[in-house]
């Protein structure tokens, strides 16, 4: 069994040297930052600070050791065998038809010592949360055995007496952005930064607004003089809007500049047979190959103000897809384009995915109240409750009635605020939910403020609920909720259909 490359050790040992100031320096926080602590006190501690510095590097350099004595990896004629761990020992044996998807990872230390680290899962249900195979090797071997493992995916069997390893192979993957089937250029990503930006800016100036009138009417009520004169105070008010906005925009460009430009490094998106390839990032480079017929859904997102400019992104979901090496559940694959325009989302699935072009609505929901009955309901129910027992409570300890009034007024206007920008939700649901079935695919339109639009085969369908009232039952309206296998972004909005599903009038469901 080959073991994985000293490389390893050697970035670990890199890492782990900050890893072990870092830890030092939580333990020791106290004695460091204790304003009673003299500085001859401090001074004569730096030799303890060293010595415990050097225990805890040790015993990272001792596992990291451990770790590459006891891992290693095999391919045999039908499988790939690896194990690996120290106190706890993995040994996982994956044959090659089963192969589902092949992952490559590479941070900025890995390509300072040359290696990469690939990941393997057969896209199990059981094993969703981990990487089944896991093997640490040179970069250029990795980009090898990545060609290798995609070719004994479809043969299933590997030719043992072929002298050529992956160790002494010179070959390299080498995907330029000519070959990507989408194009996530520098205009794209400027363009996706400004509009982080705008989102930022319009909800801030939003709250902006209803703190000043909130704000405002306690003035009134209360006849506040230190908030000065009306004129003063919608000048103050403004200000610290627009300075809000300014500080919150400030930190939305630095976050979005750095994902954008960073985090999406040299963006590609390769079609090699029924397997397709993503790959990304700068610091970290992440490369996912997964097979074709394993996406379970395409869903087409689109926020406020990307609505109204015309504007998406496409997240995808694989069954049973681990595109990490810890222990969280990553099953989801996540972003397969992460901006373009709503008109050339066709043209891009067109390419990449054509069995899931969203298909146009066949049916739209035909009730209203269903969007927001039981949230009314419950609002008004917590709103009173609250405001009774506030009343109640100032009655008893004797505040004055313009206080009583104001806090009943901040109660009631709350829930009014909360109330009205559900029900602004609530006719976007209604408008934007809606059905589609075509040739065995669904395509489910839903959302309120982001609409979402979710393409799936009916393969992955393994339950749809109706829901209903009496009173609905009455006027002959249900909802209808779907339900796909290990759904990361479930379709939680209801479609409020007349009577008859579509499902089942489409003999699907």
């Amino acid at each position: 069994m080959k073991k994985f490359d000293k490389g390893y050790i050697f970035s670990s040992m890199l890492s782990d040297l900050f890893v072990s100031f870092v830890l030092l320096f939580f333990v020791l926080d106290d004695i460091i930052l204790d304003e009673e602590a003299k500085a001859e006190d401090i001074a004569a501690a730096i030799p303890y600070f060293i010595i415990a510095f050097i225990v805890i590097y040790l015993c990272f350099i001792a596992y990291r050791i451990l770790y590459y004595n006891t891992s290693g990896y095999e391919l045999t004629e039908k499988e790939i065998k690896c194990n690996r761990g120290v106190l706890f020992r993995k040994r996982s044996v994956l044959e090659y038809k089963k192969i589902h998807a092949i992952n490559k990872k590479q941070n900025l230390i890995h390509r300072i010592f040359g290696i990469a680290i690939l990941t393997i899962d057969s896209g199990s249900t059981n094993t969703s949360n981990q990487a089944e195979i896991l093997i640490i090797e040179k970069a250029k071997t990795v980009d090898y055995l990545i060609n290798e493992l995609n070719a004994l995916k479809e043969n299933g069997m590997r030719d043992t007496d072929d002298s050529k390893t992956a160790s002494d192979s010179k070959e390299e993957v080498l995907i330029s952005d000519n070959d990507s089937l989408y194009n996530f250029s520098s205009k794209k990503k400027m363009l996706y930064t400004l509009f982080n930006i705008a989102s930022t800016s319009f909800f801030t100036a939003l709250f902006g607004v209803l703190a000043i009138i909130v704000v405002g009417i306690c003035k009134l009520i209360l006849q506040l003089d230190s908030l000065g004169t009306w004129g003063q105070y919608f000048f103050v008010a403004l200000l610290i809007t627009v300075g809000a906005m300014l500080l919150f925009s400030v930190f939305s460009f630095i976050g979005c500049m750095i994902h954008s430009f960073v985090g999406y490094h040299k963006f590609t998106i390769t079609k090699r047979g029924n397997d397709i390839q993503i790959s990304f990032g700068l610091l970290e480079r992440h490369t996912n190959t997964f097979s074709y017929d394993r996406i379970k859904a395409v869903k087409i997102t689109q926020g406020l103000v990307q609505r109204m400019l015309g504007f998406a992104e496409i997240k995808l979901e694989v069954i049973g897809y681990t595109n990490d090496t810890d222990n969280e559940n990553n099953s989801a694959l996540g972003v397969l384009v992460p901006f373009c325009k709503y008109d050339e989302v066709d043209e891009i699935l067109g390419k990449i995915l054509p069995d899931y072009i969203p298909d146009k609505k066949q049916t739209k929901s035909v009730s209203f109240f269903p969007f927001i009955s039981w949230f009314t309901l419950i609002l008004g129910i917590v709103t009173g409750v609250v405001l009774l027992q506030a009343i109640i409570l100032m009655l008893i300890l004797n505040v004055s009635s313009s206080v009583i009034s104001t806090v009943a007024f901040a109660v009631a206007g709350v829930a009014a605020i909360i109330l009205l920008i559900k029900v602004l939700s609530a006719v976007l649901c209604y408008q934007n939910n809606g059905i589609a079935v075509n040739k065995g695919k669904i395509t489910a339109y839903y959302g309120g403020f982001i609409k979402n639009t979710t393409v799936f085969m009916s393969k992955n369908l393994i339950a749809a609920e109706n829901v209903t009232t009496p009173l609905r039952k009455k006027a002959g309206i249900t909802s209808l909720v779907m339900h796909l296998k290990l759904m990361h972004f479930p379709m939680k909005s209801r479609l409020t259909f007349k009577k008859t599903s579509l499902l089942k009038k489409s003999k699907i469901y």
